[in-house]
């Protein structure tokens, strides 16, 4: 059944999901949304040429939604469609893979209204381990690395500091669509990984923060699709460099070009470690292939930039987190070396 518990004089928020293939996963969570959602809002579910259905199952049982259907999977472009047929005050961006509680949509609001305009995101636990934290904000490292804060720890409340962080996670960004309208829409280039880091970092470059709002707590399977694979690496990996190549200044990639080179040398290495050296040189052939596109983005983006690199990389950090389930002996010297490698950077760029 449809939730009747609306309260009428809330603010209107669109809910924006992309299904792929979703199953049992995406009707869990738009029936939590039914459950504990007490704003009034809609749902707008696109489908990414799903072939099992589960859209159409999700239709017939909640026919409010709105249901969107492509005719191909275009990855998580499909936010931008959401985006065009939202009618809500404040719209939210929320995977499929996700459980929401009560709560969670009105804390974010309350702080939105608290602490004014940014992309905010709220605490992500595993959905399996709920005890387990999936991220406590996401943080962008000055090399271009972006990590989720925490990710594998156990939630002993050592993350409950409403603060800011260097972008908000896809897995839930909540905003005003007058944000959204000045940030603009996903980007089309990465089909997937990493259009958050993107969109967080896009926000910096016109003033608009990214929040990470801990009284909102919602549970995230995560990479429900790709898991941890070559192809999950390979996206990680291009759209890593996309960033670099577009939302820095020419000047401030030539200044750190070397040390993003010796990176480069330690990244192949760990991908060769891993079986995945041949997805390391696809990225690059894809990156090669992308450099029109690239550079029109790049183009595009001086014509709405509001601030200096020096002033948007004073938001990113230096460290970088490897998932502590993920940790090997090997991953506290990496990270050694990365901080070392970003203060070099933060030095040479004069900050």
């Amino acid at each position: 059944m449809e939730s009747n518990k609306i309260v009428k004089n809330e603010p209107f928020v669109s809910i924006i999901i992309i299904n792929f293939n979703g199953g049992n996963i995406v009707h869990e969570c738009i029936n939590s949304i039914y459950e504990t959602v007490l704003n009034r809002f809609e749902i707008i579910l696109i489908d990414n040429k799903s072939s099992d259905n589960s859209h159409q199952k999700c239709k017939k049982k909640w026919p409010k939604i709105k249901l969107i259907q492509n005719n191909e999977n275009i990855g998580l472009t499909a936010r931008n469609t959401g985006i065009k047929e939202a009618e809500g005050e404040f719209i939210v961006f929320l995977d499929s893979d996700t459980l929401v509680v009560e709560g969670w949509l009105e804390n974010l609001i309350k702080s939105f209204k608290e602490n004014g305009d940014g992309l905010y995101q709220p605490k992500l636990l595993e959905k399996k381990r709920p005890n387990i934290i999936n991220s406590a904000g996401n943080m962008i490292n000055i090399l271009g690395m972006g990590f989720s804060r925490g990710k594998g720890e156990k939630d002993e409340g050592q993350y409950e500091k409403f603060q800011e962080i260097g972008y908000t996670s896809g897995a839930c960004t909540f905003t005003s669509t007058e944000i959204i309208k000045k940030i603009g829409n996903i980007n089309k280039i990465f089909f997937s990984y990493h259009d958050d880091l993107d969109y967080g970092w896009r926000g910096w470059l016109q003033k608009i923060p990214s929040y990470y709002e801990p009284k909102s707590k919602i549970y995230h399977l995560g990479s429900p699709t790709l898991k941890w694979s070559a192809k999950k690496f390979y996206f990680l990996e291009r759209n890593r460099w996309i960033c670099l190549l577009y939302l820095y200044s020419t000047s401030t990639m030539i200044k750190i070009f070397p040390i993003l080179i010796f990176l480069e040398i330690g990244v192949f290495f760990y991908f060769l470690t891993k079986g995945y050296g041949k997805e390391k040189f696809r990225a690059l052939i894809s990156i090669f292939k992308l450099r029109k596109q690239i550079k029109c983005n790049k183009n595009k983006i001086k014509e709405l930039k509001n601030v200096s690199d020096k002033e948007v990389i004073k938001h990113f950090v230096n460290d970088f987190e490897f998932p502590s389930n993920l940790v090997q002996s090997s991953s506290n010297i990496t990270n050694k070396v990365i901080k070392f490698l970003s203060k070099l950077s933060r030095t040479i760029i004069k900050i």
